[in-house]
């Protein structure tokens, strides 16, 4: 009898489960957008430019995409221009990039007056080039928890919050070619509150996380 108590309460989370992650795609379908241009010329890369949140569908579109080109060029740029969002599907996308770079070059771009804030940065440092316009803005930040379904801002402790930005600075920039005393001088920073950057000033400061300003 216990046992089966225990897997109708599994049930029941699962589909609990399955229920917010559907509610979630509905509620970011028209999120964001992908935009695919085809190569130019013989030695042009496919280009993948998301506009907008990191959130459902991202990494379905971006995986989708790759199904489509992964057969017709071997070089894909991806190219952002985003205010970060979600944990869980920038993490989706961070390791459809890490795939895609077993058999293609993956190359990422922020251009001129655009944005990568927030999870946007982990998702640009994939790119074998980075590339970035002086003008373009960048912000660091320590991660927050949040709530599954409203996307708000949940309140924890400070050690479960320092572990979860431990855990992301390890995951995403530690694990990055960001330089190391750059790095550290972020992680002083970021207990202040939001880290903002041009892309000039990150090229000036050696962060090595743009290694091509355009």
């Amino acid at each position: 009898m216990l046992s089966l108590n225990r897997i109708a309460l599994v049930t029941m989370f699962a589909i609990a489960g399955f229920m917010i992650w559907q509610f979630r795609e509905k509620l970011y379908a028209d999120k964001g957008q992908l935009i695919i241009v085809a190569p130019q010329g013989i030695n042009d890369p496919v280009v993948f430019s998301w506009h907008g949140e990191v959130q459902l569908p991202m990494a379905k579109q971006l995986g989708e995409a790759f199904g489509k080109w992964k057969s017709r060029s071997s070089h894909i740029l991806i190219d952002l221009d985003s205010p970060g969002g979600s944990l869980f599907e920038g993490k989706q996308v961070v390791e459809l990039i890490i795939l895609m770079k077993r058999t293609h070059r993956v190359d990422t771009i922020v251009r001129a007056g655009k944005i990568c804030l927030s999870m946007c940065v982990p998702i640009f440092l994939q790119g074998q080039m980075r590339m970035a316009a002086a003008s373009s803005k960048w912000m660091f930040h320590q991660p927050s928890y949040v709530d599954d379904i409203t996307d708000k801002k949940v309140k924890v402790s400070k050690s479960k919050q320092q572990a979860l930005a431990r855990k992301f600075f390890n995951r995403y920039l530690l694990d990055s070619e960001i330089d190391r005393k750059w790095l550290q001088n972020l992680q002083r920073e970021w207990q202040k509150g939001d880290v903002w950057r041009t892309g000039q000033e990150l090229y000036d400061e050696g962060a090595n996380v743009i290694n091509q300003l355009l």
